[in-house]
């Protein structure tokens, strides 16, 4: 009788501890999945992101990055291999992913630079002709200023350097007369600057009110 009672016990305490490794194993499994699909639509937005970028811009394709890249997504189907999301293998994607996000922080300083300087130069040197749309362009351009992943900011980037563009044309600039006005905005325009071109642009323009000459004190 006893010996029957000790053997349910047991089977009831070994059923339990069944139970119990199964509960905790889905928690853990759960846990993983969860981690997998976080990394796994990070992973899909910045693809995204950098493919847009490189598409539009193709001289700033950066083989690093893209090497990168592909050794994460070579690091993500290893995690999913033996048909289950591994813990192990979702840590050394996400540390690969951080890795890569670090150093396009770095990297977007000098593309971001590359793509808008001059952009961005000439608006600040045409500001006081039509500030209104000058800021409007400037806005989209330079909220795309620090490195985010999302496609939105870098076509708002890319339609602001184009609103600009426009502009420009619209305002009849050559690099002559922006280099003027870049002067003028930096204090460094002298009479010697106002040649017959950049006189009757001005004059064009109806800008003569708007344009201030004074001494240079020494």
């Amino acid at each position: 009788m006893i010996f029957d009672e000790l053997v349910s016990k047991t089977n009831a305490l070994n059923e339990l501890k069944r139970k119990t490794d199964l509960k905790n194993n889905k928690a853990l499994q759960d846990n993983a999945d969860a981690k997998y699909r976080m990394i796994l639509s990070q992973t899909d937005s910045f693809v995204a992101t950098i493919d847009y970028l490189y598409s539009n811009n193709s001289s700033l394709k950066n083989v690093e990055v893209l090497s990168a890249t592909s050794e994460l997504l070579c690091s993500l189907q290893k995690v999913i291999e033996s048909g289950l999301a591994n813990s192990d293998e979702i840590g050394k994607a996400e540390n690969a992913y951080k890795s890569i996000q670090t150093n396009m922080k770095k990297e977007w300083s000098k593309l971001y630079a590359q793509i808008t300087g001059s952009t961005i130069s000439t608006l600040e040197a045409i500001k006081g002709i039509d500030s209104e749309n000058v800021g409007l362009c400037l806005q989209k351009i330079q909220a795309a200023a620090d490195w985010e992943i999302g496609v939105k900011r870098l076509c708002n980037m890319m339609q602001g350097i184009d609103d600009a563009d426009q502009l420009i044309r619209k305002l009849g600039l050559d690099d002559e007369i922006i280099y003027f006005l870049q002067n003028t905005n930096a204090g460094r325009a002298t009479l010697k600057d106002l040649n017959d071109k950049v006189l009757n642009w001005i004059r064009c323009e109806k800008l003569e009110d708007k344009i201030r000459i004074s001494f240079v004190r020494r």
